[in-house]
């Protein structure tokens, strides 16, 4: 059986929530709309059993960009830093595979 820390299992919680988040209130801004639109692509093309496992695989990858600045970052992680790392880092282009971008500090 695999076991996972706390840590872990909160941030890949915290990327769950961030991606439903993003996907249901895209307020006003057309940047915004469009990321809804494109996460509600990926959610039709790969189901929420298989987007939420591919969501959970970027728990290292968040938790290792908040280590690299939390002591930098003046916002919280969970409403903040996890929606905007999301923004900043996942091409969601192909909606049968959101992918990471890798840039520069975190």
């Amino acid at each position: 059986m695999t076991h996972y820390s706390e840590t872990s299992l909160v941030i890949a919680a915290c990327l769950w929530e961030a991606v439903l988040a993003l996907r249901a209130r895209p307020i006003t801004d057309p940047d915004a709309i469009g990321l809804a639109l494109a996460i509600d692509k990926t959610f039709d093309a790969l189901g929420s059993a298989a987007l939420r496992l591919t969501v959970v695989g970027w728990t290292d990858i968040v938790e290792a960009a908040w280590r690299g600045g939390e002591n930098d970052y003046p916002l919280c992680f969970d409403w903040d830093f996890v929606p905007a790392w999301i923004i900043d880092h996942i091409d969601w282009s192909d909606p049968f595979h959101p992918a990471v971008i890798q840039r520069g500090g975190g």
